[in-house]
């Protein structure tokens, strides 16, 4: 059986943007990319803006809007990011990788890529479709661009990269507890593909074992059993043969 390859930013985008659109509209839209002035697309926190040529020398302003991811989470991010060298890697290299995604969406309630009902638009043009073909073909214009800068769904999100990357390689007064036997990836943390994914949310408590924060109640009991355990086998192992004559 063939692996399934995980879908792309870019096919995610073109397919949630297209969701319920007819193949005519859909060739309306590829045939009016080029009338895109590709020096007045801006990606900004929250939004992409850009103007269509139209007729007679007219301009088409389109807007598309994704809310901005709460800034509380990143300390919070940037802490787990240092328990995965692999998502590390990837963000510094300009990629997006599914399993920050879903980090993402544990900590946040929500994922990096948007949900579709919380995306909208407006365009200035009087088409009575909407969305409208100057509309789906930024859409697509920006499911091309994340084929090669999958980092620009980051701006739009309201991502500090270069801030978050810095906090996550920050070392110092961090009391995240060591990974055993060396390990480079945290276990909890999930992998990449399609496969297998799992809920968007955890518990408070599963949170709190994310982060390595731990209940000091929990602990006390825990070096109290280790204490009493310790003792016990002290008690009861006989000396090594030889001893004592």
């Amino acid at each position: 059986m063939s692996e399934r390859k995980p879908v792309s930013l870019s096919e995610r985008w073109r397919r949630e943007a297209t969701r319920d659109v007819n193949d005519e509209l859909l060739k309306a839209a590829v045939d009016t990319m080029p009338t895109i002035r590709q020096s007045m697309v801006r990606i900004n926190m929250g939004s992409i803006h850009a103007e269509l040529e139209g007729l007679m020398g007219s301009i088409h302003e389109v807007n598309i809007h994704a809310p901005v991811l709460p800034s509380k989470i990143w300390p919070q991010v940037a802490r787990v990011l240092r328990r995965s060298a692999s998502m590390l890697e990837a963000l510094s290299n300009g990629r997006v990788p599914r399993s920050f995604d879903r980090l993402v969406a544990r900590i946040a309630g929500e994922p990096i890529f948007p949900e579709s009902r919380r995306v909208t638009y407006a365009c200035t043009c009087a088409d009575p479709d909407r969305p409208c073909r100057h509309i789906l073909a930024v859409h697509e214009l920006f499911a091309r661009r994340l084929e090669t800068q999958p980092w620009e769904l980051l701006v739009m999100r309201g991502v500090d990269l270069g801030g978050l990357l810095e906090q996550a390689r920050r070392t110092g007064g961090d009391d995240l507890p060591t990974l055993a036997f060396g390990a480079s990836e945290e276990p909890i943390l999930f992998p990449e593909g399609e496969d297998g994914d799992l809920e968007s949310t955890l518990s408070p408590g599963q949170v709190r074992r994310l982060l390595g924060v731990t209940s000091t109640t929990v602990t006390a009991a825990l070096r109290k059993a280790l204490a009493a355990y310790v003792e016990n086998d002290t008690e009861t192992t006989p000396p090594p043969d030889g001893d004592g004559g």
